[in-house]
């Protein structure tokens, strides 16, 4: 059976954003079940405080530059190491996610070898997509005339769409 017929608006549209979805799914689902409860939490209070202190911050920053309070000033010196150090944190956590990334990489390679029949640079089979066609077309966009998308925008679209809400379904940081 060919498959000649998804490379052409409107089935390449959906096919890509269903394989967009399943590769943000199966990548959230791979980076839950390889970050722990624990450190979800600690990231998630992190950035609340984190948040919570930039905002301390802003306020006391602009107040302490229109009355020129001297204590003013030094709290707010103060709070900008809180900051950075909590960015640190922050930082040295999500380093730990990135033991997922390898996993990840591989799944996006597989399944873009799938789509174009490439490896990176090298071909190694004919795929559905060579990557310059137009796979999507938003017609919302641009006055009237429809906004055309390559595989590669397309994908990367819906890959954020998909990745916000995963995030927030899995209650992945950055989701909150």
């Amino acid at each position: 059976m060919s498959l000649e017929w998804l490379s052409a608006p409107p089935a390449s549209t959906i096919f890509i954003l269903s394989v967009s979805m399943l590769m943000t799914f199966a990548s959230s689902l791979v980076n839950r079940l390889f970050t722990g409860k624990e450190q979800r939490e600690q990231l998630t209070a992190l950035k609340h405080r984190t948040d919570e202190l930039r905002k301390n911050l802003s306020e006391d920053r602009k107040k302490a530059k229109s009355t020129s309070d001297k204590k003013l000033l030094k709290k707010v010196r103060k709070q900008e190491k809180q900051l950075l150090q909590l960015q640190s944190q922050m930082a040295s956590l999500s380093l730990r996610q990135m033991k997922v990334w390898p996993i990840t990489m591989i799944m996006f390679l597989l399944v873009w070898m799938f789509l174009t029949g490439r490896l990176l640079y090298w071909r190694l089979s004919s795929g559905l997509f060579t990557g310059v066609e137009t796979v999507a077309k938003l017609p919302w966009l641009e006055g009237g005339v429809p906004l055309e998308l390559n595989l590669f925008l397309w994908y990367i679209l819906c890959s954020f769409l998909f990745g916000t809400l995963f995030s927030r379904l899995f209650g992945l940081v950055g989701g909150d």
